[in-house]
């Protein structure tokens, strides 16, 4: 008898706990995600980024966090996962590589070479077709070799590929290493752009709130400075985050809930315009990504159950202009 797939069996017991909650939900608790897809080979074991390309049709790039080799992910929608075009049969039998069967090539993903993954949290893709890889997961607060890798853009089925330039960065309001109880709050878990630039939420254990970074310029060679633009309580820990394609929108995933921040203008603050917020129940989603350039739907990835969930923006519920300013911290100069 043919055993049913994890998907089919994770469908069946959410949507029996969306069942029993029915009456519950209504009154506003937490909705229970139902998986859209499984995650393939590869990007199944930890994943903790995930960006739609803006070159390739039905193709999101993904990575996993610490624990993998330093390898980024072609996952299509339904999460069956791009191969390398060196590992397939037919290259391997018109190789004249007597070590093209076990060089590394047939393994998923592309491999970038000369990066070293000690935590890689999140992925954001620019618009000058570079993808960002962070390394700047922090759990313990006390790292000061942050990194991002600067990489062209793969193919979705290249073998390997290396990277252009590495940002190394700081938090100045960082001044002990680790950070002390009472400011836990230097590890990060998001990554996104708006035309070239690139920005960061924080991930906070001393607190509910998140940090957003800009890192404006930044030069290889040297330690970077990143500028502390505004903060929000957003309830939890954030874990990723995207922006849509005219930077006007904003996608932050905690544990506990989605958000969807919207601004007026490019010039405006991300959190001084409305928002959105999900309350969700799921098992460890650390990634979330627009699908496409409209930003009307939003794709999830569950770390631990590898499987994907979508979800509409118009699902998530307004915050009152009362509660976002109450919740938003402003940054004194």
């Amino acid at each position: 008898m043919r055993r049913p797939s994890q998907l089919v069996v994770l469908t069946a017991l959410l949507l029996a706990a969306l069942l029993l909650a029915e009456p519950v939900l209504a009154a506003g608790a937490p909705r229970v995600l139902v998986p859209s897809a499984e995650i393939g080979e590869g990007p199944s074991r930890e994943n903790s980024g995930i960006v739609a390309s803006r070159r390739h049709d039905d193709t999101f790039w993904m990575i996993n966090d610490s624990g993998d080799e330093p390898r980024v992910y072609a996952v299509r929608r339904d999460g069956s996962v791009h191969g390398a075009e060196r590992g397939t049969a037919a290259y391997i039998a018109e190789s004249e590589s007597a070590t093209a069967a076990t060089d590394g090539y047939e393994k998923p993903g592309v491999y970038l070479g000369g990066a070293i993954n000690v935590d890689w949290e999140d992925i954001a893709l620019d618009a000058a077709g570079r993808l960002l890889v962070p390394d700047f997961g922090n759990n313990g607060n006390d790292r000061r070799d942050l990194v991002i890798y600067v990489i062209d853009e793969p193919r979705p089925t290249a073998g390997r590929t290396t990277w252009r330039q590495k940002w190394f960065f700081r938090y100045p309001e960082q001044s002990a290493f680790p950070a002390p109880p009472d400011d836990f709050n230097y590890d990060a878990e998001a990554l996104f752009t708006v035309d070239e630039t690139a920005y960061v939420l924080t991930k906070h254990r001393s607190d509910t709130y998140t940090r957003l970074y800009r890192l404006t310029d930044p030069q290889p060679h040297v330690v970077n400075d990143a500028e502390l633009l505004e903060a929000f309580d957003i309830g939890g820990k954030v874990t990723g985050a995207d922006a849509s394609v005219d930077g006007l929108r904003l996608v932050v995933t905690t544990y506990e809930a989605l958000w969807v921040f919207e601004r007026a203008s490019r010039d405006a603050p991300f959190f001084s315009g409305t928002a959105r917020r999900l309350p969700f129940a799921a098992t460890q989603v650390e990634a979330v990504c627009f699908v496409d350039a409209a930003a009307e739907r939003i794709l999830l990835a569950d770390e631990s159950d590898a499987v994907f969930f979508e979800v509409a923006t118009s699902e998530l519920e307004p915050l009152s202009a009362a509660e976002l300013a109450a919740r938003r911290m402003e940054i004194s100069r």
